[in-house]
């Protein structure tokens, strides 16, 4: 089994999209891009949205290598929403390009553990024709060599108010992966119990959210609590999303659970490239044009801008080596 981080934190943005193959099929996991739109009361840096662009697109080419696309929740950052959101690079005709009757699609309840908006959301996708969707939660699916388990929902975080998500548990005949989603920590005991009952050789999660100032302290610390249990038990043990939106994530790690654990890029051997963690240093050092976000929002954008970009900071190879993989496998 090998796996791809596609977007997430440690590659620039405010994702968790990855790609992931089996002995004998291929899946695309939470197939969506974001940035955060104000952070430090600023826009996103232009870099910021070249790379996001990058990953959207390397995410579109994906899909024609995927066997099976997983959905784990509805909230924009893993789910590629059926309207316009200019810095995910998303509208409609994307919507329908990344979720296609080529793939089985395994993915939330669009109903039950699931707050209002979310199911508005899910919609979209279950209300789409011609497609090939399943549930996810709770479930079991074999592939030939490959099953692939679901939790049932767990909370998005400390309790449900941020809805909830289904783990995700993926099995060959040579090794086992599990990716949390969104458990914020993991911060419930529900979302532990999967982990330790699957038991798998590599772990990928999204962290404490201990950058949000709306995160309570009982969870911030039950998440750590939980935390150092898993580094404990789990020798190859990634950790990305929400966490890495702080720059002194590394510090914080060595404070409270005793140990650095690897972001989920370096599963790849790339070294993290947080962007919006720097967005303030981005505006200080890399300069760009004042129009920029005005003609980015009304105007469009240019693609070779973006490359420029992206080639300057030496930033477009790791999606390119990702995407000559997959076109040799074809």
């Amino acid at each position: 089994m090998e796996i791809f981080p596609i977007a997430c934190e440690s590659l620039g943005t405010r994702s968790f999209a990855h790609f992931v193959k089996t002995e004998n099929i291929n899946i695309l996991i939470d197939p969506s891009v974001s940035l955060a739109p104000v952070r430090f009361k600023l826009l996103p840096h232009p870099l910021e949205v070249a790379v996001a662009w990058k990953s959207r697109q390397t995410l579109l080419k994906l899909i024609k290598h995927s066997d099976i696309i997983i959905q784990t929740h509805y909230h924009g950052d893993h789910f590629t929403l059926g309207e316009r959101r200019i810095y995910e690079f998303s509208n409609r005709k994307v919507f329908n390009q990344t979720y296609t009757s080529e793939a089985h699609i395994l993915a939330k309840d669009p109903e039950n553990n699931l707050n209002y908006n979310q199911q508005k959301r899910a919609k979209w996708l279950w209300n789409k024709q011609g497609l090939h969707i399943d549930i996810a939660d709770g479930m079991d699916y074999k592939f030939e060599q490959t099953k692939i388990k679901f939790s049932q929902a767990v909370p998005h975080g400390y309790d449900t108010q941020r809805g909830s998500v289904v783990e995700t548990y993926i099995e060959d005949s040579e090794s086992s992966y599990l990716y949390t989603s969104d458990v914020s920590g993991p911060a419930s005991k529900n979302a532990l119990s999967f982990m330790l009952e699957s038991n798998p050789d590599v772990v990928v999660l999204d962290g404490p959210s201990s950058y949000h100032p709306n995160v309570s302290r009982e969870e911030i610390n039950l998440a750590y609590e939980i935390l150092s249990t898993l580094a404990e038990q789990f020798p190859k043990l990634y950790i990305d999303h929400h966490f890495l939106r702080t720059l002194d994530w590394k510090e914080i790690l060595k404070e409270r659970i005793g140990k650095v654990l690897p972001a989920f890029s370096e599963l790849r051997q790339q070294e993290p490239m947080l962007l919006e963690a720097r967005r303030k240093e981005l505006y200080q050092q890399i300069s760009f044009p004042k129009d920029f976000h005005s003609k980015f929002q009304y105007e469009g954008y240019s693609t070779e801008y973006f490359e420029q970009l992206l080639k300057q900071q030496n930033l477009e190879s790791y999606w390119n080596n990702i995407l000559d993989f997959a076109n040799n496998e074809n």
